[in-house]
């Protein structure tokens, strides 16, 4: 699953709208996220706070700068997995943040906030949230077709 050229534009564009008040929109995005039970730890003192949001914005932007090229997005993320991990989500609570997020940005952008960019946003999380959920839980939901042919030549055997 990739992202065309017009929703990594698409994309861009509505993180550029929420980036400089992005303190605000992570205020919202915690409030979403405190309305949903997770196992996930997420600190509540104020700097903590902060570092986590200054970490969130720098992570979504280079995210987004690596969308188009899914094995740099997957080496990225693998890089900075230790931050993630500390904070201990399930796989559940990476839908949560997922959808909150989506929430959250509807919000944000108002009208901004079209079908295509919902639909643009929708697959750029699937993406990241596979390749946590795969880097945390060893959990895939991609098969390989080398995997296919090697068992249909193990049943014809």
């Amino acid at each position: 699953m990739s992202i065309s050229p017009y929703q990594y534009q698409l994309l861009s564009q509505s993180f550029a709208t929420i980036k400089p008040n992005f303190h605000c929109f992570c205020v919202s995005f915690n409030h979403r996220l405190k309305m949903h039970p997770m196992s996930m730890v997420i600190p509540n003192a104020e700097s903590q706070i902060l570092t986590i949001e200054y970490q969130l914005r720098a992570f979504i932007q280079q995210s987004l700068i690596r969308m188009a090229n899914q094995k740099e997005l997957c080496r990225y993320i693998t890089d900075n997995i230790a931050t993630i991990k500390s904070l201990r989500p399930s796989a559940c609570d990476i839908r949560i943040l997922c959808n909150c997020f989506l929430d959250t940005l509807k919000v944000h952008l108002g009208k901004q906030f079209t079908l295509a960019v919902r639909n643009a946003w929708k697959r750029a999380l699937h993406i990241v949230a596979n390749v946590l959920k795969a880097e945390l839980f060893g959990m895939s939901n991609i098969v390989y077709l080398d995997q296919i042919r090697q068992q249909k030549q193990i049943g014809h055997s």
